[in-house]
């Protein structure tokens, strides 16, 4: 009587231990997508311009090591595999702020990727929990913000 109980909750720690992990994954996600954005801003083009106009990798829009756009930086997000891509989402805003709060060099369309200015990635995930508990879709968040380096 007790093994149908014992079983359950085992399945049930089971799931709770998988649905941490996709938490973390989900923010580091996020703070490698932020990561990917910064180190290809707007002046990484002039710092190495022997490979941009090359063909882009699998799943990219852009030249190899060129200037990341938000589809590059979801697709990037969604290449780290260890959780399932196809609930995994990102999308990533340049608001043409320094980390002060100033738009000193970042206002614009053209500048709001420049070196200094944030870039802000933000990830959600959809975790499915097993079809016989009454839960699904656990919707995961996280952000992540940093300042360009290029």
């Amino acid at each position: 009587m007790t093994a149908p109980l014992l079983i359950f909750l085992v399945f049930a720690v089971l799931q709770g231990m998988f649905a941490m992990y996709a938490y973390h994954f989900t923010a580091y996600a996020a703070q490698q997508g932020a990561r990917f954005a910064v180190v290809r801003g707007a002046t990484w083009s002039e710092n190495i311009t022997s490979y941009c106009g090359t063909s882009p990798p699998p799943n990219f829009t852009m030249a190899y090591d060129c200037e990341a756009q938000s589809a590059d930086i979801q697709n990037f997000v969604q290449s780290l595999g260890a959780i399932s891509p196809t609930n995994l989402t990102a999308s990533t805003s340049w608001p043409g702020l320094t980390p002060d709060g100033t738009t000193t060099g970042c206002t614009g369309t053209s500048k709001a990727n420049s070196k200094g200015c944030l870039v802000k990635v933000t990830v959600n995930y959809t975790f499915n929990f097993v079809p016989f508990l009454p839960f699904t879709g656990l919707k995961m968040s996280a952000r992540s913000e940093k300042v360009i380096l290029q």
